[in-house]
């Protein structure tokens, strides 16, 4: 699916994806987690773990206003999940993808093969991804500048899923069904989005 808002002058993008699977096998190599990808899996494990809390702490500005897209009153009620924790192998996954989407001015998730694929191909020995992707030209965005508030924006982004019917987004952050994550970032500021931001979300 794939969701166009310009807000303010600041174009953004949001594409989500069901899992697929399939299976194969490959060679993982390491990767350093960059200060970004650190913020990100903390933001989104508070978003996991405590539901409640950070709806108060991110989402309750957006509710009064009506922009919250009904994040607020559902991540309420929401029953805590696990915590995610980082797979190597996704993160050089989702962090080549995102390079990929940047240098090439693209969004879409099957565009380099699938997220599936492209994970086995690094090492990945999951059956399972959901993946998300988001873009955005706005300068909060950019995890060069500040990779917590890029953090913060981009998970918010993602959970209150403007304009996206089925709220995948949301819903893949959210599962219980994933117990990893790769996270990857890119910027291009001569592509359309600039900041690209990929998220896959592994069920081992």
């Amino acid at each position: 699916m794939k969701t166009i808002s310009i807000l303010s002058f600041m174009l953004i993008m949001l594409v989500s994806c069901q899992p697929n699977l399939v299976r194969d096998a490959a060679t993982e190599t390491p990767q350093v987690i960059s200060a970004f990808q650190q913020s990100l899996l903390v933001e989104i494990n508070l978003a996991r773990s405590n539901p409640a809390g950070y709806a108060d702490l991110r989402l309750k500005a957006f509710a009064l206003d009506s922009s919250d897209n009904g994040s607020y009153l559902y991540l309420k009620h929401l029953i805590p999940v696990s915590s995610l924790t980082f797979s190597n192998s996704l993160n050089i996954s989702a962090s080549a993808y995102a390079t990929f989407l940047a240098e090439n001015n693209l969004m879409g998730h099957d565009l380099d093969g699938t997220p599936l694929k492209r994970a086995i191909n690094v090492g990945f020995t999951g059956s399972s991804i959901g993946e998300n992707i988001a873009a955005s030209t706005g300068d909060s965005y950019n995890s060069l500048l500040n990779p917590d508030t890029a953090a913060i924006k981009f998970v918010e982004l993602m959970i209150i899923d403007t304009g996206v019917a089925d709220l995948g987004h949301r819903l893949t952050m959210l599962s219980p069904d994933y117990k990893t994550i790769g996270i990857g970032y890119s910027r291009n500021p001569l592509s359309t989005y600039i900041n690209y931001n990929v998220q896959d979300f592994g069920n081992q």
